[in-house]
């Protein structure tokens, strides 16, 4: 279905929610309700703030129809959602070996099948303001685990002016899934073309979601405010990349929470989210899963990570405070060759703006009066806004800007604005990752470095393929040798990738998670190494780039490691201010790393200053509970031979070599330059340039 509007770039009223109280498994909880507020016209920051809810009270209903189940309330499951051909993902059913729950068992509030109001399938049978094409001006709350709020299946429907909450803050994911959309406020399914306007949606407990959209379907987000609270996972949760299990991420994607906004699954699915605000505690705001070729669209909208004061495992696994930041986790996931889209954008998260593990990114900005085409999976548009402002995109991450680690990806930064406090963009080993910078982007990375390529930490942890209660599962630390590594691995005995695995965090070399988003058949075994490039064009950028893959750091890396090189490009007008080098890596604590950055270093070239360093920062041991680590690591300039750097200096480009910096060829065309810095080397294929200015008639 194709919309078409022209969307104010301003805020929208949207109208209260009513005062619930909720008591769930004997202890008493507020909502976890926004209380939503009249929003006058105004600056384009304030329309697109994204406020934390208020936990404490909302208003009355404002005449909508107040329609609430009850924790307390007799329910039965109504719909199956494999059986009834809901769900695109079908290996779920039980949670745990000591936890029993069904994934497919719906209980919704609210169905919605073949565009008709199923009130024998509904636990609410005689709703006034719910028809079979639309549900409007309704208060909605769901305080019994485990039961939908709206599920929607092959319909064409509008969801407007109401408030859908899910008030479950018990709930610790034993009986809701996130991937089959159990327990969501609202999820689509099918041949459905959903829009849900001018409407507020909070839910609470683990696994929970705001909207599901999987299976096909397309769901549109207009005016639209939510917030996804998480909870506390069951004491004996074991952290896994089965989806089959999984209400958390996997650790060694270095982050940690229970809460998801929305989820985008299935094969050709797709999501747009315009003039909103969305936000979580911790874990993701936007995500997509097991699935293929989804599309999901962002425009004038905020999306916040909120953080969380409630432990995320009750056993306290999870005790140590991350020091990088108190809002863990990631703006959105790009998975199964998925294409995201983000333009006039506010981003504020924890640890990565954007994980990429087979897709695309376009990051751009809005202008005034340009209509935007905004595309479905289908090649169709599915919604064409048009902007009435300016409307730069900005992202702010309290660790790293991105991070890819599998699969074949393209992230493209159009003129944006992203500020992160470490790394600006972390490239590990088993992937091709192509990465934009232009038109006067900006890349501000707070400790020096732009780009970091390191051996995938997935590789160097155990992994556990055929664990006796979730299948697989990883290991609870990680440990590496001493010292900077000095011996490459062996590139003969790489076991290669299956390239393009489903699911977060499926591991390097062992297969993805099982489920229907998983490749039917494996795809052939690349030939030679990675690749990673780095193209710059018409932007300026200070920083470093570094490549710290191949190397042999535990006995793990053998076989599981392989080799990446880096291809760095300038052109246009480009300037980068900042060392390109080979590097060997180790794994630093927090402590570490602020000493590298408060002491400016972006590398050492010195072995004896590496080996102090080492001796004193190094993570040789880290538990899962300092998830944390996973990613920070620290530098010494060395090339084993599978490292290599090609940098391509072309048009007018300028790059100013500012620290020591070790690369395999360098191409110089055009009216381009390369300026070496007193009391700076460059070392070329084994060559020594001194400071001078150096051109074409150096380097062919």
């Amino acid at each position: 279905m194709k919309y078409e509007k022209i969307r104010r770039l301003l805020a929208v009223k949207l109208t209260a929610a009513m005062l619930v109280s909720v008591s769930a498994c004997g202890s008493e909880k507020e909502p976890s309700s926004a209380q939503t507020e009249q929003q006058e016209e105004g600056s384009q920051e304030e329309s697109q703030s994204s406020t934390p809810p208020d936990t404490e009270s909302l208003p009355e209903a404002d005449g909508r129809e107040v329609i609430t189940v009850a924790s307390d309330m007799a329910t039965e499951p109504t719909i199956n959602g494999i059986d009834d051909g809901l769900c695109s993902w079908t290996t779920g059913g039980t949670e745990a070996g000591t936890v029993n729950g069904d994934d497919y068992a719906f209980t919704p509030a609210i169905y919605i099948d073949g565009g008709v109001y199923d009130t024998e399938k509904s636990a609410v049978k005689d709703a006034a303001n719910v028809s079979g094409t639309e549900l409007s001006a309704v208060a909605l709350t769901v305080e019994k685990e485990a039961v939908n709020g709206i599920i929607v299946n092959n319909s064409d429907y509008t969801i407007r002016d109401s408030v859908i909450s899910v008030n479950t803050p018990a709930a610790d994911g034993s009986l809701t899934c996130d991937f089959s959309g159990l327990g969501s406020a609202i999820a689509v399914y099918g041949k459905s073309a959903l829009q849900i306007i001018d409407t507020e949606i909070n839910v609470d407990g683990v696994a929970n979601l705001a909207v599901f959209a999987d299976n096909g379907s397309s769901a549109l987000l207009d005016h639209v405010k939510l917030h996804s609270d998480g909870g506390t996972l069951y004491e004996d949760y074991i952290n896994s990349p089965n989806q089959g299990t999984m209400v958390a991420p996997p650790w060694i994607l270095g982050i940690m929470g229970t809460s998801r906004g929305t989820n985008l699954m299935g094969d050709n699915s797709t999501m747009t989210v315009v003039d909103s605000d969305v936000s979580a505690s911790a874990w993701a705001v936007l995500s997509t899963d097991s699935g293929s070729n989804m599309f999901l669209n962002v425009v004038n909208t905020s999306l916040k990570l909120t953080g969380t004061d409630e432990e995320f495992q009750a056993d306290g696994l999870y005790g140590v405070t991350n020091p990088y930041t108190d809002k863990n986790g990631y703006g959105t996931y790009i998975i199964g060759n998925a294409a995201e889209t983000f333009l006039g954008v506010t981003m504020d998260v924890g640890t990565y703006a954007s994980i990429f593990t087979g897709g695309t990114g376009y990051y751009g900005n809005l202008k005034a009066g340009e209509s935007y085409e905004l595309s479905a999976a289908d090649g169709s548009t599915h919604y064409t806004y048009t902007a009435e402002s300016d409307v730069q995109t900005v992202l702010n991450s309290d660790t790293f800007g991105f991070m890819a680690h599998q699969g074949d990806n393209e992230c493209t930064l159009d003129g944006v604005v992203v500020n992160s406090a470490y790394t600006g963009f972390i490239v590990k080993s088993g992937n091709n990752t192509t990465v934009n910078v232009k038109n006067g982007a900006e890349i501000n990375a707070a400790n020096g470095i732009l780009l970091q390529l390191l051996d995938n930490d997935d590789s160097t942890t155990e992994f556990n393929s055929n664990h006796e209660t979730v299948g697989m599962a990883f290991g609870t630390s990680h440990e590496e040798n001493p010292g900077f590594p000095t011996e490459a691995i062996d590139p003969t005995q790489v076991t290669e990738a299956p390239g393009g695995p489903e699911g977060e965090g499926a591991p390097e070399g062992e297969g993805a998670p099982e489920g229907e988003g998983a490749p039917e058949e494996m795809p052939e075994e690349q030939s030679g190494p990675n690749n990673t490039v780095y193209n710059v064009t018409d932007a300026d950028l200070a920083g470093a780039i570094y490549n710290g893959v191949g190397w042999n750091a535990n006995a793990l890396s053998q076989g599981k490691v392989k080799q990446m090189l880096l291809e760095v490009n300038l052109g246009g007008a480009a300037t980068l201010a900042g060392p390109i080098a080979s590097t060997s890596c180790i794994h630093a604590a927090y402590e570490g790393q602020k000493y590298l950055k408060d002491n400016g270093i972006t590398a050492f070239d010195r072995d004896s200053d590496a080996e102090s360093f080492a001796a004193q920062y190094q993570s040789t041991m880290f538990e899962i509970s300092a998830y944390f680590n996973i990613g920070q690591v620290a530098n010494l300039v060395r090339s084993n031979g599978l490292n290599d750097i090609s940098v391509t200096v072309a048009d007018s480009a300028v790059w100013t070599v500012t620290d020591t910096s070790l690369i395999k060829s360098l191409k110089i065309t055009g009216d381009a330059q390369v300026i070496v810095s007193e009391g700076v080397t460059l070392t070329v294929d084994g060559s020594t340039y001194e400071a001078g200015t150096y051109t074409a008639a150096d380097f062919q």
